[in-house]
Parts: structure tokens; C-alpha cells; sequence
């Protein structure tokens, strides 16, 4: 499709792109995928070199397409996870559904200790953005990123979105998925608001298990988990719930692997592969043993490293 250079667009779409993008270095490019209204529409993809020719093209392409673009820059015209260049914020993708409205994830949002830099509504819920003081460049640091959007979907009770090639929504564009086009706004934008990826990884931590207090069983899991069927957009997070609360009460990576496989086993519609719930473990293992909800439980914790006396 052929851009002219006077092509009208939204301020939004600008102000989003410099703010992930701002400063590109030859060879990176901003990842813009997009796919038609239609039924079988194919998803479709371009790397642009600037944040401004990003936004004019995904704008005129929402007209008739749902449109996302890569959260992280990307490696010349590599889309996969190692063509990520470095990651410049955390996110969350919240529904407004299953009983949370636009306003109640929006009000989960304004509670947190850190309020979010960037929250864009999709017609359908909330993408929320924390931008980082420094972009998380290594892949260690990259890893951590990753950890902490796993850790605060599950706390959130909202989407796994943590993977750090993740493509998602462009304000100005618009939200084709529900028959009527949706405008993709762009409702929160504070980018002075900036956080150490620690302080973020600590939020992500403080955060419950999500429905924790409302229809848990053991452990603040989730009843569903428990007894119901996990259907394939909620394995993810749920299995990170169960993940969670066992690493709250101490135990090693091993045990919570052997139990997510059983869940996975028994409850997952379809089960996940067992290399993705090996990870889940793994991840949700690198946090310290023993959460804050059970400090002070009479429960015993156990701990892979120390003899019991």
C-alpha cells in the first residue's frame, strides 16, 4: 500500500510509537502486523525504520484491518523472540470481561503501587504499559521483564502477554473484532512515569493470586483450576497461578513442575506442551521461597536447600 506524505493520522499513534521507540539504531525497525476484517484475512507484516512512518502506516491500515505492532524493536526483519533488540516496558492485557467492566479494570489499575505510563482501550479491554527508567538490553534482564509480566497476569487475572516479541493493539486504529469497527484510544499517557525494573518486580510479586479471595480453594487458587477444565487462553495463567502459590509456600522448582504436569495432565483443554510448563516452573522458581501471605502462617515451608531437623 502506497503511504502519501501528507496522509492524516491520530496524534495517538505518534506519541505511542516515540515513546517505546524513540531512539532507533540502524538496523533495528518497528514490527507492524496487520490483518484484514474478513474471516480468513492472513496476518500480514512490515518493519518501518521511524516511529512517524509507523504511525501514518498502521493508522491508514485500521481503517479496514486490526493492526498491532511489536512492544520491543526488533533486528532487521526478524519477528521472533530472538530478534528482540531490548525491551522498554512491561505490559498487561486486561479484558473487560468475566465480570470486570471498563472501569473496574481500569479502577485495578489506578490501585496498583505503580500506575501504569500508557493505558490504551482496544474496544474490548485494556492495554496497559510501565515504561522503564532503563530498557531491559541483556538477556538476563530481558528474562526478569518476562518473569514479572508472567507474575502480574496472574496476579491481575489478565492475559498471557509476557513474551517479549509480543505484537499488540495501535491506538488510532480501529477494533475490527467485534463486527462494528472499534476506535483503539489512547486514554492514559504519562510518560514521565518511569520505574526500575526491580521496583516493578517486587510489585508483581506483592500482587494475590488473582481470585485469591473470591472461589479459591487451597492455597488462594483459583476453584476452577482445581475442579473445572482450564480451556487453552486461560492454561497459561492459571498454571502460573498454581506456580505461584506453591512457591509461596517454599517449595523447589522440581516439586512445582511435577505438580503443574499433573494439573496440566488433567485440567488443561487441551494440555499444554510439557517444555512450556517446564518454564513456567522454572520461572516462577527464581522467586524467593515463601511469599508474603504465608510469612506468618503456621504452615511449615519447604525449602529444596536445607535439611529438615
Amino acid at each position: 500500500m502506497s503511504l502519501q506524505e501528507d496522509t492524516p493520522f491520530p496524534r495517538a499513534a505518534e506519541r505511542y510509537f516515540a515513546l517505546l521507540h524513540h531512539e532507533l539504531a540502524a538496523g533495528e525497525s518497528i514490527e507492524v502486523r496487520y490483518r484484514p476484517a474478513s474471516p480468513d484475512g492472513r496476518m500480514r507484516r512490515a518493519f518501518l525504520a521511524d516511529g512517524r512512518g509507523a504511525a501514518r502506516w498502521a493508522v491508514r491500515l485500521g481503517t479496514e484491518n486490526d493492526v498491532y505492532s511489536g512492544v520491543a524493536a526488533r533486528h532487521e526483519e526478524d519477528g521472533t523472540k530472538k530478534g528482540v533488540c531490548r525491551v522498554p516496558a512491561l505490559w498487561a492485557d486486561l479484558d473487560a470481561k468475566e465480570g470486570h467492566t471498563r472501569a473496574s479494570r481500569l479502577a485495578q489499575l489506578g490501585e496498583l503501587p505503580c500506575r501504569p505510563s500508557m493505558a490504551v482501550w482496544t474496544g474490548g479491554g485494556w492495554h496497559a504499559y510501565w515504561l522503564l527508567e532503563e530498557p531491559a538490553g541483556s538477556p538476563e534482564d530481558m528474562d526478569r521483564a518476562e518473569l514479572a509480566m508472567r507474575r502480574m497476569a496472574a496476579g491481575l487475572g489478565s492475559d498471557p502477554v509476557h513474551d517479549r516479541s509480543r505484537i499488540l493493539r495501535v491506538p488510532g486504529t480501529h477494533n475490527h473484532k467485534y463486527g462494528e469497527p472499534r476506535p483503539v484510544t489512547l486514554e492514559v499517557f504519562e510518560p514521565e512515569r518511569r520505574y526500575a525494573l526491580a521496583r516493578l518486580q517486587e510489585m508483581a510479586e506483592s500482587l494475590p493470586v488473582a481470585d485469591a479471595d473470591e472461589g479459591a480453594g487451597a492455597g488462594g487458587v483459583a476453584r476452577e483450576v482445581l475442579g473445572e477444565p482450564i480451556r487453552e487462553h486461560r492454561r497459561n495463567v492459571s498454571l502460573t497461578s498454581v506456580a505461584g502459590s506453591l512457591r509461596d509456600r517454599g517449595l523447589d522448582e522440581g516439586t512445582i513442575g511435577a505438580v503443574l504436569l499433573a494439573v496440566n495432565r488433567v485440567r488443561c483443554v487441551p494440555p499444554l506442551g510439557e517444555a512450556e510448563v517446564h518454564r513456567i516452573a522454572e520461572s516462577i522458581g527464581r522467586y524467593p521461597p515463601g511469599g508474603p501471605k504465608y510469612r506468618r502462617s503456621p504452615a511449615r515451608r519447604i525449602y529444596a536447600d536445607k535439611k529438615e531437623n
